[in-house]
């Protein structure tokens, strides 16, 4: 059985999983309409692992011309069992090595162009209240959300951004 963190940071079901956040409901049809860079036999792997590894489930069954349509929507039992303290180390260690792993296949490519592959690091520390914190992560959301739906296209890559709000404890 795979890792849970494998299972949830793989770019495609990561993709599934922000659609169906949205939509809170959708068939494979849905998804393959708006994810068009994917071929339907790669979505139903995706949603297939998905759902064996319980993150989605199944919440309508329909006949549809001799085969069954189900609709999907995100099992948040499963999300939140997964989303513990006792967990949290092991899902920040996942995280992290799934962004090491990217980072480790693109620089073992001959000839890469950092600039032009617009890939960079970056970390600010910043002094706010926990309204502030809420604001802040509010107006990045909000950002976020008018790209979210970005339907692909020739010009179109996939980027991923990872936000991480870690605790941070001075040395004095």
């Amino acid at each position: 059985m795979k890792d849970i963190n494998e299972v949830l940071l793989n770019p495609i079901r990561s993709r599934i999983i922000q659609y169906l956040a949205r939509n809170q409901r959708a068939t494979a049809g849905d998804i393959s309409l708006f994810m068009t860079d994917v071929s339907k036999t790669t979505l139903y792997r995706h949603l297939k692992m998905l759902s064996k590894h319980k993150i989605i489930m199944v919440v309508e069954e329909n006949r549809v011309r001799g085969s069954v349509e189900r609709t999907y929507s995100l099992n948040l039992k499963t999300i939140d069992e997964k989303n513990t303290k006792e967990n949290a180390l092991g899902n920040a260690f996942g995280f992290l090595m799934k962004i090491y792993g990217d980072f480790d296949r693109y620089f073992s490519e001959e000839n890469k162009d950092l600039k032009a592959d617009k890939i960079f690091l970056s970390n600010v520390s910043l002094l706010l209240s926990d309204e502030e914190f809420d604001e802040l992560f509010k107006q990045i959301n909000e950002l976020l959300a008018e790209h979210l739906n970005n339907v692909p296209n020739e010009e179109r890559k996939q980027r991923s951004l990872s936000f991480i709000s870690s605790p941070c404890k001075e040395d004095k």
